[in-house]
This record gives C-alpha cells, structure tokens and sequence, in this order.
C-alpha cells in the first residue's frame, strides 16, 4: 500500500481513516420448511457481518515549483495503515455519523469528499482497461513516440584539444538548429516539468591525455531519459534511460572531429524519431 518516495517531503498528513469492513457473508444453511410444493425450501440465515476499524496515515510530497497549489506544482502521496483495536466502537460509529451500529444487511457510510482510493489488486487492470503486465514488450524506438519537444543543456561540456572555452556554447546552439528544424523543441530546464514525461537528452563526452598524441582517444555517450512506470507497481515512477546511442574515434564508421563525433548524436536522434512519428505509421 505504499507508494515511491520520490520528490522532497514537505507536509505529512495523519489522517484517522476507519474503514469497517464487511467479511464475507457465510453460506446460507437449509432447512425443511412444510407446505411447499417441493416439499422443502431454502431459508437463509441472517446475514453475517464483521467490522474491523483502521488508522491511515497520508503522506503528501510536493514537487516543482509554486507548491503546493501552482500549476507546475506535483504532488505525491504515500500510505500506511495499522489496524486500531479499540472496545469503544460507540465513539467509532458516531464518527461516521451513525448512532449506533449499522444493521447486518446495511451497507458502510459512503467516503468523505478527498478520501484516499483503496485500491484492489486488479485496480489498474480495471481502470486502464487492460492489464499492464499482459502488455507485448514494445520495440526500442517506439519510446520516441509523440516526443515534441526534450530539454538539452551542453554548454558546460570541456573543450578538447584544438577548440575554444565557447565548445559547448556552440554546440548547443547547433543542436537546437538541428532537433528544432526536425521537429523537436529544445526547452529550458524551468520549461521541463510541463513536458510530459520530461524527456531529457544527455550527453557524456571524454578524451585521454591530449599530450598523448600517438594514443589520443574520444568518446561519446547519449541516453535520452524520460519518467516511466513500472508495470508490476504503477504507483513507482522513476527517470529511466530509453533511448541511447554511442561513437567514437575508432567507430567504424566515424569522420571529422570531436564536434562532428557530438553532433552525431542529433542525426541518430532524429533519425530515431522520425521511424515512429511519420504520418504513414
């Protein structure tokens, strides 16, 4: 019943929430009963009720910015519950609103406005309308689809050896030339949080000793990192890497400079993109 602790904790709510919990009804016995046409009849016994209270506990995290109530404000609640034993169930019911116990065949008050949802093993099953884990595992480029727009910050990469303080700079403002006459925004960090799933493109770039002329190597790294759900537990939501691509000097298929060894990364991302959002698909 507890969800992820992700975000900062910032306000804990303890909420006394008693759920009475109707058992399972027990079968019905029969008996003989004269003057039927059969003979005999079913009677049921009265109907069967156990009432069990409860104490939750609400935690509520908030994210982003204006919190708690802004627009680009998040929020994530936590549960956790104990069973309250207690011999005053007079006090319990009246909280409910009720002045005594209801009758056996009578049904739990209905929840307060806010109250949390209970969920039941097959809840997502039922909300979504189909079962996530049950899902056919999609193919790797399908995680691109209906990306319009990612957030991308270079500017700090460290020049190596032949470029000026500004490398990063300028590589930043040719990838947003790039992505951005192919379809894709690139956004501010403070624009992020309103994307959905906010996609975020990183980019990993090394080189060895650049006095080492005769063994000099560069690489480079991309992963483009977005907010998942896990299937066997919907409430978990993590940033997970979905989408990578690699080079370096020695790939076989590489020309040109640390630059265009950076820049290759755009190409490989648009042409990614491109596989699942054309219009024939």
């Amino acid at each position: 019943m507890r969800l992820a602790r992700i975000g900062q904790g910032l306000v804990a709510v303890l909420l006394a929430c008693l759920l009475a919990v109707p058992a399972r009804p027990l079968l019905a016995q029969t008996a003989e009963v004269p003057g039927t046409q059969a003979g005999r009849a079913a009677a049921a016994l009265p109907h069967l009720t156990r009432d069990r209270f409860w104490i939750l506990w609400e935690r509520v995290r908030y994210f982003g910015t204006h919190c708690p109530a802004g627009a680009t404000c998040q929020e994530l609640r936590s549960y956790s519950s104990r069973p309250l034993i207690t011999n005053n169930t007079g006090y319990i019911f009246r909280l409910f609103g009720l002045q005594e116990g209801p009758g056996p065949e009578s049904d739990v008050p209905k929840d307060q406005a806010g109250a949390p949802q209970v969920c039941q093993p097959d809840a997502a099953r039922r909300m979504l309308g189909f079962d996530p884990l049950a899902l056919p595992k999609s193919v790797k480029g399908e995680v691109l689809r209906g990306i319009e727009a990612l957030h991308l910050d270079i500017t700090g990469l460290k020049a190596p050896p032949g470029f000026g303080a500004d490398f990063g700079r300028q590589l930043q403002g040719e990838f947003v030339s790039k992505l951005s006459a192919a379809g894709l925004r690139v956004v501010s960090k403070d624009e992020l949080s309103r994307l959905p799933g906010q996609p975020v493109l990183n980019i990993y770039f090394s080189f060895s000793d650049p006095e080492d002329l005769c063994d000099y190597t560069y690489s480079v790294f991309a992963s483009l990192a977005q907010d998942v759900l896990l299937v066997r537990d919907l409430r978990i939501k993590v940033a997970a890497g979905v989408w990578s691509y690699s080079t370096s000097n020695t790939a076989k298929d590489h020309q040109g400079t640390e630059a265009d060894a950076i820049m290759r990364v755009a190409d490989a991302l648009i042409q990614a993109h491109r596989e699942v959002n054309t219009p024939s698909r």
